[in-house]
């Protein structure tokens, strides 16, 4: 998702972790698959910050549930769900607050989304615990249909075999769009209590 624009267009002071950045800013290269070294890359930075946005994730195949290995469904989690729980972890002292993108996925139980549906499930449970249990706001947010590669993963699946496929590239909207929408949501999570699940499709802000 490309926050980093945005807030770099308003001279926001931004930071980086994954596989690839391309801006000039503060940015440390890890694969978020690799556990340990997010404790190297969380310390590279050492500052405050006033929002951290978690956004790493991976989709997988769009199969059968039937189908998915005990193995492929933990690859998935890795990152999706572990990853994430470690970064809060790391970042929670230094972060007003945290946001995890997730996705309406979690709720819809839409059949071929298998892996990607229960990571994001257990992710929104994940930030509810937190909520209660550290003092930092943290939030999961659906952030809609936006057309990037992994949307674009998704419609490209067999539409006969797969219902949702159809319905998912009718209400795709333009990239910029849907971050436009997500930062003005991020610039008002005040209004929503810690632990929440948003979707972004569901609210309205002013």
């Amino acid at each position: 998702m490309d926050w980093l624009n945005e807030y770099l267009e308003r001279s926001d002071e931004v930071y980086g972790i994954g596989r690839s950045c391309p801006f000039d800013i503060p940015f440390y290269k890890i694969d978020l698959s690799n556990i340990e070294n997010l404790y190297k890359a969380v310390e590279a930075f050492n500052t405050d910050f006033d929002l951290v946005i978690l956004n790493a994730g991976i989709l997988g195949e769009i199969k059968l549930m039937k189908e998915w290995s005990v193995k492929e469904l933990n690859d998935i989690f890795i990152v999706n769900v572990w990853a994430n729980k470690v970064l809060i972890d790391l970042l929670e002292k230094w972060a007003k607050k945290i946001v995890i993108i997730s996705s309406g996925a979690a709720v819809n139980g839409n059949p071929g989304w298998g892996g990607y549906a229960l990571s994001k499930c257990v992710l929104n449970m994940m930030v509810s615990i937190y909520s209660k249990e550290i003092n930092t706001p943290v939030f999961a947010v659906a952030p809609g249909v936006i057309d990037t590669d992994m949307v674009r993963k998704v419609i490209s699946a067999e539409r006969e075999k797969f219902s949702s496929v159809e319905r998912v590239d009718k209400s795709k909207i333009e990239l910029n769009e849907g971050v436009r929408k997500l930062v003005k949501l991020f610039d008002n999570l005040d209004k929503f209590e810690s632990g929440s699940f948003i979707d972004i499709r569901n609210v309205e802000i002013d």
